[in-house]
């Protein structure tokens, strides 16, 4: 499970944002750090409104809280660059737009590929046409 830091880190990554020694949180990044956990609780929301409205997600308010019910996979493939993407909005819009560009595309592929909740059969309405066989009209 990972946690609201490890998105951080992953975005502070694709932002070149990090320190000397490869940290995330230092003295640069104080004001990303700060409004991290909301942007963080805004995807989080619309995953959940993008699998249907039936995940619900606890809020996070620091970067050590769990990111819970989201695959890692979507944690920190996707969601870093929604992050950057946020973060970057005001101070570089051009960065901001290849970004956002890229979490719309990843969020799109994952969700393409999620295997369905089973749904219900679909009846057949049109009696043997998918055997060459035509009914009298």
């Amino acid at each position: 499970m990972k946690t609201v830091k490890d998105i951080f880190t992953a975005a502070m990554g694709l932002m070149d944002e990090l320190g000397s020694e490869g940290e995330a949180q230092n003295w640069d990044t104080q004001t990303y750090e700060r409004r991290t956990p909301g942007i963080v609780n805004l995807m989080l929301a619309e995953y959940g409104i993008l699998a249907g409205g039936r995940c619900h997600f606890p809020q996070v308010e620091t970067l050590e809280d769990p990111v819970l019910r989201i695959p890692d996979t979507y944690a920190l493939g996707v969601m870093e660059y929604g992050l950057a993407a946020n973060l970057l909005v005001d101070e570089n819009p051009a960065a901001a737009s290849f970004y956002q560009s890229r979490y719309e595309e990843l969020r799109n592929i994952f969700f393409a590929r999620r295997e369905s909740d089973g749904g219900e059969a679909i009846q057949d309405m049109y009696g043997g046409i998918e055997f060459g066989r035509f009914g009298r009209w």
